[in-house]
Parts: C-alpha cells; sequence; structure tokens
C-alpha cells in the first residue's frame, strides 16, 4: 500500500470511528437503509469503425448491471453510502479484425464516503471523505468516481466546493487483484452563485497532475452559465481555457459550448435545441506551444434536451472529445406523455485547424487525412418510455456519415443501444 493509500485509509478509519461514536441511540435497522437497488441490461452495437465496409470490424455487447445503494445514518452529523454494482458483459459478436475481446464479470465498489455536517463549525460547511461520484448537470467538466476528499460551503445563493481527489486509488474491482496504474491527482476549486432563482452562474479551476509523468500537468479554468429565460425557453454556456504543459508544450487552448431549448405551449410539448460546440486546433504544431483545447479526461458529453433520458449529445455514433473541432447541432423533440420522449437529432462536424490522426475521443477509429476539416454529420434519434412504475426503457439509434476530412472511400458507421432499468 502507498503513502497515499496509507493516509486515506487512516482518515476513512478516523472517520468510522466518529461516526460510530455519534450513533449512541436508535438500532441499526432504524439508521440502515436501502437507498435503491436496480437491475439494468444494455444490448450495444457499433458497426464500421474503421469507415471500411470491407472489413468487418463490428462490435455487439451485452452488458447488464445489478447496483445497491445503502445509506446508514450514524448521528446527527455524519452520514455512510455505499454503492456495489455486479456487472456482467458478454460479447454477442465480433469483428475478424479487432483485437480478441472477452466476457467479462466484475464486482465494482462505485461509492464508499462519509458525509461529515460541519455546522458546528461554520453554518453551512460539510465535508466528504471517500470514493465518491464527482458530476456536472450536463457531464462536461466530469462524471466520474473519484477517491478523494471535498469540503463544501453554501450560504443562502453561494455555493464552494474544494477537492483532492485520484482515479481508483483504491481498485474499483473487487474481483480482480490489479490496481490501475494512473496516477493523475485531481484539485478543484468550485464556486456557484444564484443572482435568480432562475439562472445560475459557476466558475472554477481544476487541475490534473499526472504524478507518473510530471510533464504532464493541464490545469483548466471555466465559466459556466444556465437557467431559463422564460418558462419556455432554457440555456447553457460552457466557456474554458486550458493551460499547464503536455510533455514540452505548453497549453493554450480554449472552448466553448453554448445553446438552448425551446419548447411550444401544445399537449405534446415539441421543443427545437440548438447549440454550438468550438475546441480549438493547433496551426503551427512545431513552435511548442499546443493551442488545441482538450477535456478534462473525466468528461462523458452526457445530457438531455427536453426528454426523459440522457444521450451523447455530440453525437451517439462518433462521440468526440470537444478538440480540434467544432459541432452544430439541432434536435426536435416530443413528449406523448409526461415520462416519454422522442429526440430527433442532427450534428455538423468540422475540425478548427486540418490535421491527420483519429478524432480525440471518437468511438470511430479511422484516422482524417489531414488535407480537408469537414468531418462529417450525423442523424440521432432517442426514445424513451418511462411511464410504467419502476421501469426505464429506451432505444438510441446513431448513424455518421463521413466528410471529405476522411478518405474518399470512407464508409457511413452506425451504432444501436436497446436497454431497459428496474428499479425494486
Amino acid at each position: 500500500m502507498s503513502r497515499h493509500q496509507s493516509l486515506f485509509a487512516a482518515l476513512l478509519v478516523a472517520w468510522s470511528a466518529t461516526a460510530a461514536g455519534e450513533a449512541r441511540e436508535g438500532s441499526f435497522r432504524e439508521r440502515f437503509e436501502i437507498v435503491e437497488t436496480t437491475f439494468e441490461t444494455n444490448f450495444e452495437q457499433l458497426s464500421n469503425r474503421d469507415l471500411d465496409e470491407t472489413t468487418d470490424d463490428g462490435l455487439s455487447v451485452l452488458r447488464s448491471e445489478l447496483t445497491v445503494e445503502t445509506g446508514y445514518r450514524a448521528g446527527e452529523s455524519v452520514r455512510a453510502w455505499t454503492e456495489l454494482e455486479l456487472e456482467r458483459r458478454v460479447i454477442v459478436s465480433r469483428g475478424q479484425d479487432r483485437s480478441p475481446e472477452s466476457n467479462q464479470t466484475e464486482l465494482n465498489l462505485k461509492q464508499l464516503y462519509l458525509d461529515f455536517e460541519l455546522e458546528n463549525a461554520t453554518e453551512g460547511l460539510s465535508a466528504r471523505i471517500g470514493r465518491q461520484e464527482f458530476q456536472d448537470r450536463r457531464e462536461w467538466l466530469y462524471d466520474e468516481d473519484l477517491d478523494g476528499m471535498r469540503v463544501f460551503y453554501r450560504r443562502d445563493r453561494l455555493s464552494l466546493e474544494l477537492s483532492a481527489s485520484r482515479e481508483r486509488l483504491f481498485r474499483e474491482n473487487l474481483l480482480e487483484a490489479e490496481e490501475s496504474e494512473d496516477r493523475i491527482n485531481n484539485y478543484v476549486l468550485y464556486s456557484a452563485y444564484r443572482p435568480t432563482a432562475d439562472h445560475r452562474l459557476s466558475a472554477y479551476a481544476l487541475g490534473r497532475d499526472n504524478i507518473s509523468d510530471d510533464r504532464d500537468n493541464p490545469i483548466f479554468y471555466g465559466l459556466r452559465a444556465g437557467g431559463w429565460v422564460t418558462t419556455a425557453l432554457d440555456y447553457w454556456l460552457e466557456l474554458a481555457h486550458v493551460r499547464g504543459r503536455d510533455g514540452s508544450n505548453r497549453l493554450r487552448g480554449f472552448g466553448f459550448d453554448v445553446g438552448g431549448t425551446y419548447r411550444f405551449d401544445h399537449s405534446w410539448q415539441p421543443s427545437l435545441t440548438f447549440g454550438y460546440a468550438f475546441g480549438s486546433g493547433d496551426s503551427n504544431p512545431d513552435d511548442n506551444v499546443d493551442r488545441s483545447f482538450r477535456q478534462t479526461g473525466l468528461q462523458d458529453n452526457s445530457y438531455q434536451f427536453n426528454g426523459v433520458e440522457d444521450f451523447r449529445y455530440y453525437g451517439e455514433t462518433l462521440d468526440p472529445e470537444l478538440s480540434n473541432l467544432s459541432i452544430l447541432t439541432a434536435g426536435f423533440g416530443i413528449r406523448p406523455s409526461r415520462r416519454s420522449s422522442v429526440d430527433l437529432v442532427f450534428h455538423r462536424y468540422r475540425q478548427d485547424v486540418s490535421a491527420s490522426g483519429r478524432i480525440e475521443g471518437s468511438r470511430i477509429r479511422a484516422s482524417t487525412n489531414g488535407d480537408r476539416r469537414d468531418v462529417g454529420q450525423a442523424v440521432d434519434l432517442i426514445l424513451a418510455y418511462h411511464d410504467i412504475p419502476k421501469l426505464r426503457l429506451r432505444a438510441k439509434l446513431g448513424y455518421f456519415i463521413p466528410g471529405k476530412a476522411f478518405d474518399d472511400a470512407a464508409d457511413n458507421a452506425y451504432s444501436v443501444e436497446l436497454g431497459f432499468e428496474y428499479d425494486f
């Protein structure tokens, strides 16, 4: 066990002792609860990743998960939380030119933390220690389970957060002996303010320190806003700048994502969504300054417009990271019932600077040619039905049409996801 792991374990033990000391009244059964038990099954298929129909590189996977979340109230100021996930991954079919894939069974410790209210010290102050979910609303910044410590301060319209963490400081899969080789520390300072009930403004700084490679330490600075202009129109805005170093290069990239959704006054609540996202590219790769924007590496880029189901809002099939790329998005949606939705979404992709290589973070593994900037376009269809009590059904279909940034012979690619969730 490393020094950091030993310190982390010691802190957990100390907090557990504090929790036990506060549990003077009430039985264990009264203080313990199974918060949620969920069974989820997804069938996912991604076809023609290399954009060449003469080769078979498709992959179809059936994934089932049983998740149990529990809570324990140790006292007025201490609460424990756990989330365990049993996952079974079965390869239904795979292309001949793919690396070998195998069926897998995992028992994942997704969350294990203690919440501690510090009201006696300062009103509105609290802390959390352990493995916990870091997630922002649009998952543009992060959506990851990280081991660490966070301190929160909430007072009136202002909230502040300070955290230090690392991904998989302890292994996640309890059935696997090997631990993660990644050694990246994350430091976050996040503030949010609500000038009115309908608007939220935020600012943050996020540093990632790769201690296994001390020349890789990006720092992200950002401003964000979101809320409602009217009862029918909401909006989002992301502005970010990345500095620091990547090897011998200084980082100086910037990116933004802006858009909104308008809802018409109709029984099916039809809606229109328009968005534009941009991540800068590097026009001079030889000057030791990398002006390409990149996201944090902890992001998931998943949310919903006016529907009831999250989806990859940069495209179900391509699903790129916002780097050297502009993405124009237009969507139309309806709500046939209060808990069902249909979304049809169009994307147009274009490189900021023509460059050869794979699109960062993309599910498509074909490389661009570096001659043209037109990456292509895509259409997604997202269907969701949540009207049956405790049951959520979904289907996500994606189709990607490559542009001139790929070779002329590039073929189309598509993705399919079918699934359901059931809450016990």
